[in-house]
């Protein structure tokens, strides 16, 4: 869409901040009003709305599709997001090994083995590892200590998690990035190790490195997200 607003401000009410076009508070998609937790929020937010030009490009306001996607998704459907992070728990892929070739085993080792320990030491949280991809289930008492340290991330932060999550298909990955015992870059590389296993080995193709250009950026705003919670 053309843009239709010329001056992009920022107010507080109560403790919350909002983003003003031309005056106007901006709403979600739901119409819901966009009233964010902090102004470093609502700075980015507005940023992103200001660098707009002759065009409204939503692709281009990443923090912006977050901030709605934590209004409009993760505060009205809560419990089922966190069943379903429970659910990557579960089968967390970190706990699913390779059993050939060995240079394959050898990296799943010294990249996941340390973080399954992170997670036993950190968290008391003890998950099985298998070899192959036969599910095997998981201790309930440590899904119910997963569930209880998910349920005490507000909404906000819970939208930056779950993409960390879902980027690296692993709770205990994207749990290690979110509280900064992870880098971006050694999330990213311990969540997709077996893809670029393959790629090391087989190389890639145009199509797939968009797909991951795209999912790296989504990890790293996460991240850029998180810091504004």
């Amino acid at each position: 869409m053309k843009r239709f607003y010329k001056l992009v401000t920022v107010s507080e009410e109560d403790g919350k901040f909002s983003v003003l076009l031309d005056g106007k508070k901006i709403k979600t998609p739901e119409k819901r009003p966009c009233l964010m937790p902090t102004r470093e929020m609502a700075e980015a937010v507005s940023t992103e709305w200001n660098d707009q030009k002759d065009e409204v490009k939503p692709w281009s306001m990443p923090i912006t599709k977050l901030m709605n996607t934590a209004i409009d998704r993760v505060g009205s459907r809560r419990d089922t997001l966190i069943d379903e992070l429970v659910g990557f728990a579960g089968s967390d892929q970190i706990c699913y090994r390779a059993d050939q070739p060995e240079a394959l085993m050898t990296l799943q080792n010294k990249s996941w083995n340390p973080l399954l320990q992170w997670m036993k030491d950190t968290h008391g949280v003890a998950l099985e590892q298998t070899t192959g991809i036969v599910f095997v289930e998981q201790d309930a008492e440590a899904l119910l200590k997963i569930r209880a340290l998910i349920e005490n991330i507000e909404s906000f932060a819970l939208t930056a998690f779950y993409g960390m999550v879902t980027v690296t298909g692993s709770v205990t990955i994207g749990l290690g990035v979110f509280q900064g015992h992870l880098t971006i870059e050694q999330a990213w590389e311990a969540g997709h190790l077996d893809e670029n296993f393959q790629i090391s080995q087989w190389g890639s193709d145009y199509e797939a490195e968009d797909r991951r250009e795209g999912l790296k950026s989504e990890l790293k705003n996460a991240a850029i997200f998180l810091t504004f919670c």
